[in-house]
């Protein structure tokens, strides 16, 4: 089993909605964002953790709880979404990164953690509520910092780094 940590408000304003929103809407923008993961859960049944920011608020530890199957995890008061991001990708050995931040990206892969952008996750998610299938094209999960670098090798080959990547989305 495969363990997806998704930065939340990331995946909102990035993938999923793609608009400006405020305030008021953003419960229910979070609430939609679950419905989502959580029918995605139904068919893979991947263990989903979606960290949303929780940095201005007055609360002096974590959030955590469970809805529809998702955990959802609110960061502590002076404590940024992406610091918990980064200590739960340390946690789980076999996990895939949901966020187009690329600090978070540089931090993760590191502990031998794959990244997906919220786009590339949206697509294959949707594939898999509505066909069931996980079927993912090598071009599709390549990033964009890797693309033109030289490579050395074989050169119809991937880097040990994209075939990883690939091995674990294909178990998504």
């Amino acid at each position: 089993m495969i363990t997806i940590i998704i930065d939340g408000y990331n995946f909102i304003f990035n993938s999923y909605f793609k608009i400006n929103v405020k305030s008021e809407k953003l419960q229910k923008l979070r609430d939609d964002t679950v419905n989502f993961l959580s029918k995605y859960y139904n068919v893979k049944k991947n263990k989903v953790i979606v960290v949303f920011d929780g940095y201005n608020t007055l609360e002096l530890s974590e959030s955590r709880y469970v809805l529809q199957n998702i955990e959802i995890i609110y960061s502590k008061k002076d404590e940024k979404a992406d610091d918990v991001i980064v200590r739960l990708a340390k946690g789980y050995e076999n996990s895939i990164v949901v966020t187009n931040d690329n600090e978070i990206r540089r931090s993760v892969e590191g502990v031998n953690c794959s990244c997906m952008s919220p786009e590339e996750f949206k697509m294959l998610a949707g594939n898999i509520i509505n066909g069931g299938y996980s079927d993912i094209a090598p071009h599709c999960v390549e990033d964009e910092d890797m693309s033109n670098r030289k490579k050395k090798g074989n050169p119809h080959r991937l880097s040990k780094k994209e075939r990883l990547k690939i091995k674990k989305i294909k178990k998504i």
